[in-house]
């Protein structure tokens, strides 16, 4: 296989990755040079994919091992490692920043999103640095959150989630405000907005405006990106130091389908 071209986005971070055919066996060294891409750019494009259901899942694991997701309803009977995320069956879009699965003990190390079907336009999905977003917060934030941990459960409101899904992934996990990076060492902000139903020491009832105001001061421009996505793109995503959100101002009566891998990940410290 050829070494593929990483050239960084026109963006604050990410970079696209051309050259790559994941339907190939990617060798021990391209499987490094992504690695590093990742650990370097935070998100990773990689443009112009055609795969099946499989092929996505057996290269994406040149990342790390893929995990299996809740919403049990939206995994690929044939390959239940990817999963649909999609604008119908009762699925919201998920437009509150967020880094996902935290209602696990050990939420996955990386996201991965393959387009399939796309609107006319729109349906964007937006990232964010969590490095640069810690650096954002007033000092007094950044002093407050230090050692406080959030209690993460799924969310009660939505229809998506099965009684088997409940019972399996429910939550009650505990991390870390602010985790340090497994691989770079580095510290970064770390929550779910949604999934946080509670904070060490806090009334319930000031939970959600406490991590939305601490949003309000993380994200800004010079930390965020915006991927316009084009049918083939993979993107990946690490999940211990970004967050992400949908847009949802397309046209919903055209479908928006990606497929999702996940990959295995640490308990955040």
């Amino acid at each position: 296989m050829i070494q593929p071209i990483i050239n960084p986005l026109k963006a604050p971070f990410g970079a696209e990755v051309t050259g790559l055919d994941l339907n190939q066996a990617v060798t021990p060294d391209i499987a490094d040079t992504l690695n590093k891409a990742l650990l370097e750019h935070i998100v990773l494009v990689i443009r112009d994919q055609d795969l099946s259901a499989h092929a996505y899942c057996k290269g994406m694991s040149v990342f790390g091992e893929p995990m299996l997701q809740h919403r049990l309803a939206f995994r690929l009977p044939d390959c239940p490692e990817v999963s649909r995320i999609i604008n119908r069956e009762k699925m919201r879009p998920a437009a509150n920043w967020h880094t996902d699965h935290t209602n696990h003990e050990a939420p996955p190390k990386a996201t991965i999103l393959y387009a399939r079907k796309l609107p006319t336009k729109g349906g964007d999905t937006c990232f964010a640095d969590m490095y640069a977003g810690l650096e954002n917060l007033t000092p007094e934030s950044r002093s407050q959150i230090q050692t406080l941990y959030t209690t993460n459960h799924m969310e009660p409101d939505n229809p998506t989630y099965s009684a088997t899904d409940r019972d399996a992934h429910g939550g009650g996990a505990r991390h870390p405000m602010v985790r340090r990076h497994p691989e770079t060492g580095r510290k970064v902000l770390y929550f779910h907005v949604s999934k946080a139903s509670g904070i060490d020491g806090m009334p319930s009832e000031a939970v959600r405006p406490f991590l939305d105001d601490l949003l309000n001061q993380a994200i800004r421009p010079e930390n965020t990106l915006r991927h316009h996505w084009q049918l083939g793109d993979v993107v990946i995503c690490d999940n211990r130091c970004a967050m992400h959100c949908a847009d949802p101002d397309y046209d919903q009566a055209e479908e928006r389908l990606l497929w999702r891998v996940i990959l295995k990940g640490d308990r955040p410290v």
